[in-house]
Order: structure tokens, then sequence, then C-alpha cells
């Protein structure tokens, strides 16, 4: 993911942080404000997001964004 992915995802997605760690393949996404609450975790909600590509980051903050409009 080079800054220019990143800075896209993180406009569209502004409650989370988003960067790829020094020295490790993967991105993470993680989510800021307050921690979640047992009804979230139960229907799917995460704290934090672990992808291998820009693609599958994407999609999964898009699945995030779905569950939270569903509840």
């Amino acid at each position: 993911m080079n800054e220019q992915e990143r800075a896209r995802l993180q406009e569209q997605y502004p409650a989370w942080h988003i960067r790829r760690p020094e020295g490790m393949g993967c991105l993470v996404a993680t989510r800021l404000g307050r921690p979640l609450t047992e009804r979230e975790i139960y229907h799917g909600l995460c704290a934090t997001l672990v992808e291998d590509t820009y693609d599958l980051l994407s999609e999964a903050l898009a699945g995030q964004r779905k569950i939270e409009e569903t509840l």
C-alpha cells in the first residue's frame, strides 16, 4: 500500500487508523474511539483488522461498515 492508497482509505474510513507497520508485509486498521460492546463483537465488528493487501483491507473495512449500518 503506497501513501496515496493509505490516504484514500483513511479519508473513506476516518474512524480507523490505517497503517503498514514497519518491517511487516501486512496492513493494519485499528478502530478509533470507544471500545466495542459485546453485542457489536457478537455481530462481527472488530477493533483491529489485519490484511495482506490494500484490496483485502478495503473489503474488510467495507464489511465492517455494512455491519455497523445494520446495528
